[in-house]
């Protein structure tokens, strides 16, 4: 298995650079932490390593955090999630002409992105029942079980919705769902929020980092 763990860190002007003890190199922008943006260079030196050496925190800076403030499995997904995307994109974004390696993956992100943002109304309005159904199975296939629970039980909420005489498109779903109902998911999408599963971990450990594309059976 990779070593993923953080060997060398340098802070240059705009980015932080890590050398993996895999002798990968990871880039992320200063920008994208506000807290490290803001510090001076003297406060920005003061890293200490995390989450046995996958992570940095700055204790002066923002209260530590158990896989850091900086996650090397973070940005490895982001990478993942990145090629996954740009494939879609030049498949004129039909994700049915992809691999279901880059399907699983899409659907994924597209399951953080919106229940982060807006909950899982937001994302099932936008992306259907098919993109429910492969995140759910690719939740399962890396070991994400407690969260793939979660997301089965948002859709428990609404999918009796699907199985009247009645037509309600997704975007009437908000509108249409009761008060308890919407309380519940409420409930659900905080569940998600705790992040049961460490889910960039799982990621990563399954899909590999970026650099090459592992195959697992039945991903043609």
């Amino acid at each position: 298995m990779t070593d993923y763990r953080i060997a060398e860190v340098d802070l240059t002007a705009v980015d932080i650079v890590l050398t993996l003890a895999s002798g990968d190199v990871l880039t992320t922008p200063i920008t994208r932490y506000i807290r490290i943006e803001k510090a001076t260079p003297a406060e920005r030196a003061r890293w200490v390593l995390a989450d046995d050496g996958h992570g940095l925190n700055w204790p002066a800076l923002w209260e530590p955090h158990p896989q850091g403030m900086v996650s090397v499995w973070d940005i490895l997904q982001d990478r993942l999630y990145d090629d996954a995307l740009n494939r879609v994109q030049q498949a004129g974004w039909d994700v049915d002409t992809v691999p279901q390696r880059d399907r699983e993956l899409v659907a994924l992100w597209r399951l953080e992105a919106d229940v982060n943002n807006g909950g899982f109304l937001q994302f099932f309005g936008n992306w259907g029942e098919q993109n429910h159904r492969t995140a759910v199975a690719a939740l399962d296939a890396i070991g994400a079980h407690r969260t793939a629970e979660i997301v089965r039980a948002m859709y428990a909420v609404i999918e009796p919705y699907g199985q009247t005489d009645e037509v309600v498109s997704l975007a009437d779903l908000p509108a249409v769902i009761s008060e308890p109902e919407r309380e519940r998911l409420e409930e659900l999408d905080e569940a998600f929020w705790e992040y049961p599963d460490r889910l960039p971990r799982l990621v990563v450990e399954y899909h590999g980092d970026g650099s090459a594309q592992p195959q697992h059976p039945g991903q043609p």
